[in-house]
């Protein structure tokens, strides 16, 4: 069973998305903050990471930069109320797979999830 991991600093965003996530068959682990949040990712390995960008203590933009000085190979789409396109660069060069906009639709986010999913199984 897929394993995602979702980090946002408000409970009412994680249970809608866990709900959501659930409701299709994955696995859903959560955590309040990129801290908590990058701890979970070293010690259950999730095939997928769903942040959001603003939170206290590490952020999205620190999540991302531990992932990747740890070289974890981890898909992570970033939600976020931030339209600018300097804050999507950004996410995008730090290794995000991509960044989307808070409130996300279900016709959104799920060809999106098998899109990151599938960029990191191999053949």
């Amino acid at each position: 069973m897929t394993k995602i991991l979702v980090i946002d600093d408000s409970k009412f965003q994680r249970k809608i998305i866990s709900a959501l996530l659930e409701s299709e068959g994955y696995s859903v682990i959560t955590a309040e903050n990129g801290n908590s949040g990058f701890d979970l990712a070293l010690d259950e390995s999730p095939d997928l990471v769903i942040c959001d960008l603003l939170m206290p203590e590490i952020d999205g933009f620190g999540f991302l930069e531990k992932t990747r000085q740890h070289n974890m190979n981890l898909p992570v789409i970033i939600l976020t109320s931030d339209i600018q396109n300097t804050t999507r660069k950004r996410c995008l060069d730090m290794g995000a797979f991509i960044v989307l906009n808070k409130p996300v639709a279900k016709e959104t986010l799920l060809p999106v999830l098998s899109q990151a999913i599938g960029s990191t199984k191999g053949p």
